[in-house]
């Protein structure tokens, strides 16, 4: 009878443990696929020097590329993006929020953000990204 009572206390201690560590790895999957396509955005902003003469000329295109090659779910839109203005030039920041999605408590789990900031766009002092208006950064 003690082994069968030992048994089951073991279950107990192993089941939550390796749930967190399901959990743990899940999480830390889903911060890469956010900071990937952070520094995706990014290239993609210093490539083109924020004009909206490359291929992928507008956000929207950039986000379904993103949805196909990092798996990034969440909504990509004109609050992503932010400027900060200096004297040289234009240095953009992307912030993305980690996408975690549980079922039946949806996709808004976790406050985390990722930042990335481009190098300085120089002579780009306008407020619009790939033809867009954006907001500065606070």
């Amino acid at each position: 009878m003690r082994e069968a009572i030992g048994g089951s206390m073991l279950l107990y201690i192993i089941i939550p443990v390796l749930f967190l560590f399901v959990a743990f790895i899940a999480f830390i999957m889903n911060y890469a696929s956010a900071y990937r396509a952070s520094n995706y955005l990014v290239t993609q902003i210093e490539t083109c020097d924020a004009s909206d003469e490359c291929d992928h000329s507008s956000i929207q295109d950039m986000a379904e590329n993103i949805r196909s090659k990092y798996h990034y779910t969440r909504q990509i839109d004109n609050n992503t993006f932010c400027y900060i203005k200096n004297n040289k030039g234009t240095v953009y920041r992307v912030t993305l929020w980690v996408a975690f999605d549980v079922p039946l408590i949806g996709n808004n789990l976790f406050g985390f953000q990722v930042r990335t900031e481009s190098k300085t766009i120089y002579n780009v002092f306008n407020d619009s990204l790939f033809g867009q208006s954006i907001s500065p950064c606070n």
